[in-house]
């Protein structure tokens, strides 16, 4: 069994996916997804490579968050999947799986660690599927 087998890569056949960089998710509520289409250099690489240019902030504060956020690429497993969540969970949210979108490349915590993915060569797809229970959905 390989590793997309292994994650439940099935869950997300009905599931529209396009290179991150150029995504058009609709204005819909739903559930989105970051899967690893290619990978690049080494997460532990990565750390390595970025450790030198954040300690040039010389702001320790700023230093440790970024420093905190993008250790997070050493979670990566074999599984593909390296985000799930919804958008639009609350019966009055306006969050959609555009604005959500939006958010993981300007303000959403996971930014930082997609940014240096990217940076180092690392081809991601943003996927989504249309769901008026994304919460549930996501859960499921």
């Amino acid at each position: 069994m390989d590793a997309e087998d292994y994650c439940g890569m099935d869950l997300f056949t009905d599931f529209t996916f396009e290179d991150i960089t150029k995504a058009n998710p609709p204005e819909k509520k739903g559930v989105c997804v970051i899967k690893v289409k290619k990978r690049g250099m080494p997460p532990d690489e990565i750390i390595s490579q970025l450790t030198t240019p954040i300690a040039g902030l010389r702001w320790e504060m700023v230093q440790d968050y970024l420093t905190s956020r993008i250790a997070r690429i050493n979670n990566i497993t074999g599984c593909p999947v390296i985000y799930l969540g919804s958008a639009g969970t609350g019966h009055t949210s306006r969050h959609t799986l555009a604005g959500r979108y939006r958010d993981l490349a300007s303000r959403h915590t996971v930014q930082y660690p997609l940014w240096a993915l990217l940076y180092f060569r690392w081809e991601l797809e943003y996927g989504w599927k249309v769901s008026d229970e994304p919460k549930e959905m996501e859960a499921a």
